[in-house]
């Protein structure tokens, strides 16, 4: 695939620059999950080099002194997000962290999921500590097939329209009657008629996109232009060297108002530990084992070595359901 955040990079490459003559900006990185913040961080580190130092938030939960005692003159602070929790105490570590930043004299570059950004910005006014703020935005059909195509010859490739034609739009020609009277005897005369509608239908199929098109319109459109997910969704159509269009939009979701809430707490930070989720749903009355397995039963989450995360093929209809119950904005 071609190398993606072109845009993005572009300031946090000044960012670094202008760090190196004397004028430091620390940096938020925001996007959504599966956005693929990863791959944009791996490039960075590129850019710095020695000079730098990369560390996951998750690890600093338990030993934040890693980060304090950390060489480099540059810092990648990875999932920032998890530096807090929805527990009693569950800011002390990421007040720790903002209050390190205001005295440190290097730079921070950090990326964090925005669902947590936009509710900790609300209660901590994070966006003050971080003057560059880079919002990893929505990819458009075309950018998805340049992304998605990028490493395939042209014509290497048969899209497959899955859907099949109504019989009655098969049928040029119907068979119509009508009514004679003869000597008192009344019976019907059949005739072929055009069936203009299967016409209609032929012609405006003539007029569409190609398959190719059309698949990555919807492809766009289920994935609601989230890279990483559309990455998902084209794996699972494609069965080279043809890539067939069965792409159906996800279900929506009927959950409880407690149910929900979990779910809210697993978006907002990517992924979560389970026994983080328990401290976190215990406290209220709320087992997690039977939320977490009710979600994973829904096809809404996965459960795998402890984790609980997001299935990427359920994140729109999560987005839409917790929207709608104002969980996340």
């Amino acid at each position: 695939m071609t190398p993606r955040f072109e845009e993005e990079i572009r300031p946090i490459k000044k960012g670094i620059v202008d760090f190196g003559e004397g004028h430091r900006s620390n940096l938020a990185v925001i996007s959504d999950p599966f956005y693929g913040e990863s791959e944009l961080m791996d490039r960075v580190e590129g850019m710095i080099g020695e000079e730098g130092i990369r560390i996951n938030a998750r690890s600093l939960i338990r030993d934040f002194e890693a980060l304090e005692k950390a060489p480099g003159r540059i810092v990648i602070v990875e999932e920032a997000h998890h530096l807090y929790s929805r527990t009693i105490g569950g800011f002390d570590v990421m007040n720790r962290f903002l209050n390190m930043l205001a005295s440190s004299d290097r730079l921070f570059i950090t990326t964090w999921n925005s669902y947590s950004w936009k509710y900790l910005d609300e209660v901590l006014g994070l966006g003050r500590h971080f003057p560059q703020k880079i919002r990893l935005a929505k990819m458009g059909a075309g950018e998805i097939r340049e992304m998605l195509l990028s490493g395939y010859e042209e014509g290497e490739l048969t899209f497959v329209e899955e859907v099949a034609a109504k019989a009655e739009e098969l049928k040029i020609l119907d068979r119509a009657r009508y009514k004679r009277t003869l000597m008192g005897h009344s019976f019907e005369i059949p005739y072929p008629v055009v069936n203009l509608r299967s016409v209609r239908s032929r012609l405006t199929k003539s007029e569409k996109k190609s398959p190719e098109g059309i698949f990555f319109d919807k492809l766009a459109r289920i994935s609601d232009g989230n890279p990483g997910v559309a990455e998902y969704l084209w794996k699972e159509a494609l069965d080279y060297p043809n890539v067939r269009n069965a792409l159906k939009d996800p279900p929506s979701i009927d959950l409880e108002r407690d149910e929900s809430f979990a779910l809210s707490i697993v978006l907002s930070m990517g992924s979560v530990e389970a026994e983080e989720l328990s401290f976190v749903l215990e406290p209220i009355g709320l087992s997690s084992d039977k939320i977490a397995g009710l979600l994973e039963e829904r096809g809404l989450v996965s459960l795998e070595g402890g984790f609980i995360a997001i299935k990427a093929e359920a994140l729109k209809s999560v987005l839409e359901h917790l929207r709608r119950l104002k969980l996340v904005w």
